[in-house]
């Protein structure tokens, strides 16, 4: 029974260290209006030099809404929206993400994705000069009040980029 109690206690250490280890931690970041946080995809990427991990576009829960860096990067009210960079170039895409209507490439519904374009209205203050990515945008919005001091939740470890 002893026996039996060591690898239960064991087993329940492990799976509280594995539950805190998948849940992340809040890290700094910017918590845009339109439900989209911009922060690090984690807080170590072992796919990347240094282990440094990018700054992406992410949901509330810290899961990334693209493969990796989104440039250029812009931001409205309602909207995100920009190129999406990949480990390949030839993977790179145009995409559109609004809350309603969820992630849109070009590729795959142009008209969709123009009319989102045309709708999303005029870029966040401090991001209107355009042809940034996400980590620049990120820290240009941390500058303002209405951006500074916010967390988010960042995984600890990210080992690559899932496809989308």
């Amino acid at each position: 029974m002893d026996k039996f109690r060591g690898l239960l206690i064991t087993g329940i250490c492990a799976a509280i260290f594995a539950l805190a280890f998948s849940w992340g931690v809040p890290t700094r970041c910017v918590q845009l209006p339109n439900g989209m946080n911009i922060g690090k995809q984690a807080i170590i990427d072992l796919a990347k030099p240094y282990f440094r991990p990018e700054v992406v576009p992410k949901f509330q829960n810290g899961k990334s809404l693209l493969p990796g860096d989104a440039w250029p990067f812009f931001t409205t009210e309602t909207t995100v929206y920009g190129t999406a960079e990949a480990n390949d170039a030839d993977d790179d895409f145009l995409f559109v993400w609004r809350m309603d209507t969820g992630l849109i490439r070009k590729d795959e519904d142009p008209a969709r994705y123009q009319r989102l374009i045309e709708e999303a209205g005029p870029l966040l203050e401090g991001t209107r000069y355009g042809g940034f990515g996400s980590e620049i945008i990120m820290r240009q919005l941390q500058k303002q009040p209405a951006y500074a001091d916010q967390t988010c939740w960042t995984r600890w470890i990210a080992v690559g980029n899932s496809g989308i």
